[in-house]
């Protein structure tokens, strides 16, 4: 009985840290994760395992393609319930990858506020930042 008590709380964390990675759900940081990326060598394959599916995915005039991913980073006042979209303040990661062929051509990031992003236009639905 003994062994059991002290084997018991050891597998409950070990079964907690690996559910926690069995999550198929990619989180990302764009603003430090951006720097995995570079121009002329990097691959379409390698973009899909750091940063999961596009947000969005055009095709160019020129037969290239360009990949964008948003991210919506809230504060901790932003979070709260209720009364969070009068307080605190909104920020959104975006990162524009262009491919011709197979690799990455140009990469670019940028951090909009709240008010910049919504002129912008440039995507509905971002990714809301990683908990």
């Amino acid at each position: 009985m003994r062994s059991l008590t002290k084997t018991l709380p050891c597998l409950l964390v070990i079964l907690a840290l690996t559910a926690g990675c069995s999550s198929h759900r990619y989180v990302r940081h764009l603003a430090s994760d951006v720097c995995l990326v570079t121009p002329q060598k990097t691959s379409k394959k390698e973009i899909l395992s750091y940063f999961g599916p596009p947000d969005e995915k055009q095709t160019l005039s020129d037969g290239g393609e360009e990949w964008s991913y948003f991210q919506q980073n809230k504060s901790l006042l932003r979070k709260t319930p209720y009364v969070g979209k009068r307080l605190g303040t909104e920020d959104y990661d975006v990162m524009v990858l262009t491919f011709h062929g197979d690799t990455v051509a140009t990469c670019q990031y940028r951090m909009f506020n709240e008010k910049e992003f919504k002129a912008s236009h440039l995507a509905p639905a971002p990714q809301p930042d990683a908990q």
